[in-house]
């Protein structure tokens, strides 16, 4: 899976945090290669079980709350609960 270090990044956080903004070369550097383009669009970080990088957050317990104003960094937050997926 080619995020599966976004993934275990997110399920590593400490109960405490709830709340994280990164930006796309960070998490560039946690996958360890370059997003595909479309990442600079709001739409590519929709919380879609169906996509493999929106599974990397929603299976770790983490939703994208939303892209910031200069679309530079995802803002992450903890789910209230962690999605399963089966598929």
């Amino acid at each position: 899976m080619r995020y599966i270090r976004l993934a275990a990044f997110f399920a590593g956080q400490p109960p405490g945090v709830d709340r994280l903004s990164l930006t796309l070369s960070e998490i560039e550097g946690l996958v360890g290669q370059p997003l595909p383009g479309n990442a600079r669009f709001p739409s590519w970080w929709r919380n879609d079980s169906h996509k493999m990088h929106s599974r990397a957050w929603l299976t770790a317990g983490w939703e994208v709350e939303g892209m910031d104003q200069e679309g530079a960094s995802i803002i992450f937050v903890r789910s209230e609960s962690p999605e399963i997926i089966l598929d």
